[in-house]
């Protein structure tokens, strides 16, 4: 049976062995009930930290416009193993960041140049080695990862008028004016990972890890500040966008990674290899438009003595397709203990 919290469950298995030993030592001065140099060898941790330099593909398609992305990300990333082999079970789990993002993108608007954005994870995995060991062994795993995934592409204005009163009218006259925001793409992706991971050693010195993961479902959601439109003007109305477009969606895919590792000491590993994540799917996105009448002259007078009026609809886009993939090699060094 998994111990799903390896420290916790020994630490218990620790606590219910020494009570009665006490019990039986309390009048034989207080003796130990183990020996001073006792350790737990079957628990064992693994710590690093990782370079990735990571090409990412993304595309998103909305009302039948197409925003695109692809990108050089420089990621910093740490990195933890726990290992039980009383139950050739392990916890695992790994966060990230890009401290550097560049490339190109296409909105509807045209080419773009990426210089920033936003790509990072988070996530952690419980594995089962149910044939071999840890050092030489295949398993189940199953686990969870967060991912952000929004190199920058641009972002349009939308009217942060919310009523009449948020316009801003000169009296009598058909001069009025509205207030304007905008917000970058900002894409969060919940995944779940089911999958096998496999782990070998050869001799001291060398070892090999892989893992292959399906991802059968991952919630998408998020803001495309890059979809915008130009205001629609009559000779009586103008139409803006009123919001950041908004995404909710699903998704499916893969995730897989191999390492090879040398140990130049007992306790370091270095290693170096690959990893490649893929997700599609179809979201729904949401935004409002708000469109202003324009102030009118009630009589033959030059003053104008109506006031712009304010009207929001909100409008759904559904089903638009969307995929990213995110792949690029890996650096490691870890210290094993």
């Amino acid at each position: 049976m998994f111990r799903l919290v390896p420290i916790a469950a020994s630490a218990l298995a620790i606590l219910a062995s020494t009570v009665p030993a006490l019990s039986a030592d309390y009048f034989d001065d207080m003796r130990p009930a183990y020996p001073d140099d006792w350790q737990d060898d079957s628990i064992s941790f693994e710590l690093g930290v990782r370079y990735w330099y990571s090409l990412g593909s993304q595309s998103i398609e909305l009302s039948g416009d197409i925003f695109t992305a692809n990108d050089q990300s420089h990621s910093a990333e740490a990195h933890f193993r726990i290992n039980d082999s009383q139950t050739n079970t392990y916890l695992k789990g790994v966060a990230g960041y890009a401290f550097a993002i560049n490339g190109t993108g296409t909105t509807p608007s045209g080419g773009v140049t990426v210089t920033d954005g936003k790509v990072g994870y988070i996530g952690a995995d419980l594995g089962y080695a149910a044939f071999g060991n840890q050092e030489a062994g295949i398993g189940p795993l199953i686990g969870y990862m967060y991912r952000k995934d929004a190199p920058n592409i641009g972002r349009e204005s939308f009217t942060t008028a919310t009523s009449a009163a948020d316009i801003n009218w000169q009296t009598g006259t058909q001069n009025w004016s509205v207030g304007f925001d905008s917000s970058p793409n900002d894409v969060d992706i919940h995944a779940l990972r089911l999958g096998v991971s496999g782990q070998a050693k050869f001799g001291e010195m060398f070892d090999i890890n892989a893992e292959v993961a399906a991802v059968p479902y991952a919630r998408v959601s998020g803001v495309l500040g890059s979809f915008g439109f130009t205001p629609v003007v009559t000779p009586t109305t103008t139409t803006y966008l009123a919001s950041a477009a908004a995404i909710d969606g699903w998704g499916y895919g893969a995730m897989g990674e191999l390492m090879l590792g040398v140990h130049p000491t007992d306790n370091m590993i270095v290693r170096l290899g690959g990893r490649a994540w893929y997700l599609q799917g179809v979201a729904d996105s949401t935004f409002d438009t708000v469109t202003i009448t324009h102030p009118a002259d009630a009589d033959a007078d030059p003053d104008y003595e109506v006031p712009p009026t304010y009207s929001r609809q909100t409008f759904i886009s559904t089903a638009n397709p969307f995929s990213f993939l995110r792949y690029g090699l890996l650096a490691e060094v870890s210290v094993k203990f």
